[in-house]
């Protein structure tokens, strides 16, 4: 997996402040199903600093392993977004185990693409546990929460037929652009925000 640099990851940062997020996946043409979540994060234009950002907290070994995750990945432009000098402090040595935390935030246990996901809602309250290994934890109609790999309630909404998710009833809730970069180890679905959990 490559490296990059403290200044390369303020770069990107600022470079995505002149874009607006989208569903664009740059690089998507070298996406292979065959390499995990992380190495195919890797080769992802726009998941620069999301890349960068599990190095500094030191979690690609873990995400390179088995799994099965699934992973809602922000955009530059989600992390560019947050408040002046965010990504910068919690790149410092000092702060990797909050960016750890908010990066885990993200995960959550087993391979589910979006079809899969919207399924769900469809799924009886006492049958739908099971597929979460008995954690599913259905709210209404069309939300549920889900403990993600740092055990923090995420919870998945279904808006029309599309995807949203928040960390809570009073958290901002984050559309998912774009779904199911299936890889070896686990399903990447691209959001356009940063999850940020209370700390």
């Amino acid at each position: 997996m490559r490296t990059m640099t403290k200044a390369a990851l303020m770069g990107a940062t600022m470079l995505g402040l002149a874009t607006t997020a989208n569903a664009e996946i740059i690089n998507e043409q070298y996406l292979d199903r065959n390499d995990t979540i992380v190495e195919n994060a890797a080769k992802v234009q726009n998941f620069s600093t999301l890349v960068a950002a599990v190095e500094a907290a030191g979690l690609a070994d873990a995400l390179m392993g088995d799994g099965p995750y699934t992973i809602f990945a922000p955009l530059d432009t989600a992390f560019a977004d947050l408040p002046a000098g965010t990504v910068e402090t919690l790149l410092e040595p000092e702060n990797r185990e909050q960016l750890a935390t908010i990066l885990q935030a993200h995960v959550i246990p087993g391979a589910y693409t979006s079809e899969e996901l919207i399924a769900l809602f469809s799924a009886a309250p006492n049958n739908a546990g099971d597929d979460f290994d008995g954690r599913l934890n259905v709210i209404d109609a069309t939300t549920f929460a889900v403990p993600t790999i740092n055990d923090r309630q995420l919870q998945i909404e279904r808006v029309n037929d599309r995807l949203a998710v928040s960390l809570g009833d009073d958290a901002e809730e984050i559309r998912v652009v774009e779904g199911d970069i299936v890889s070896s180890n686990g399903v990447i679905h691209v959001i356009d925000g940063v999850l940020i959990p209370q700390m």
